[in-house]
This record gives C-alpha cells, sequence and structure tokens, in this order.
C-alpha cells in the first residue's frame, strides 16, 4: 500500500515539476494569458524604442583614458620582469629598456 502511495507521487512529481518550471505559477494564478500578453507588448515596446540602452560603448572619456594608464602599467611590470629575466641570462637587455622608457614616456603623458 505504501509501495503504492510513493510510486503516486512520484508520477505526480515528474509531470508537477517541469509544468510549474516552464510555467512559472501562472496556472494557479489564472492570469497566463494576461502575463503572456504583457510580454508580448513590452517586448514590441522595446524593440521600437532601440532597447532602453544608451550607446557609445559606456565609458567616458577619462574611464578610457584610465584603463589605457592601466594597460601601460601592466606592460611596463610585464617588461621589467622580461627585462630582468634577459639580464639575468645574459642576453641584450637594449631592446626591453627601450620600450620600457616608450610605455612610461606614454604613462606621464595621460596621467
Amino acid at each position: 500500500m505504501k509501495l503504492n502511495k510513493v510510486f503516486k507521487l512520484a508520477i505526480g512529481a515528474i509531470f508537477a515539476l517541469p509544468t510549474s518550471l516552464f510555467l512559472g505559477n501562472e496556472i494557479l494564478a489564472n492570469h497566463l494569458s494576461e502575463r503572456v500578453e504583457y510580454d508580448l507588448y513590452q517586448g514590441d515596446l522595446l524593440a521600437g524604442c532601440g532597447g532602453g540602452g544608451g550607446g557609445g560603448g559606456g565609458s567616458s572619456p577619462a574611464a578610457k583614458k584610465a584603463k589605457k594608464v592601466k594597460k601601460a602599467k601592466a606592460k611596463v611590470m610585464f617588461k621589467k620582469r622580461k627585462l630582468s629575466e634577459a639580464a639575468a641570462a645574459g642576453e641584450s637587455t637594449a631592446a626591453l629598456e627601450a620600450e620600457i622608457k616608450a610605455l612610461e614616456a606614454e604613462i606621464a603623458e595621460n596621467e
């Protein structure tokens, strides 16, 4: 008897769970059609208005400049590590030193 009840509950859960996930309790609230109509209307509004977001990439010129400086500082640190590795290995460091100086000049110019 208990096994039969467990079996019925399991079968009910197998059908009820996916249904509730797809419809999100709209069946119980009896306004599924209203919700679908509202979603369609909102979708048309957003499509007609252009999506509701401003263009332009989302960052100001000052933010772009700060990002550029941050990237240049990261490159300088990377080049300095490469410079120390090359110096330890006894390789030529003139090219790396020139790159570091150029990056530091760019940082000084933008700050």
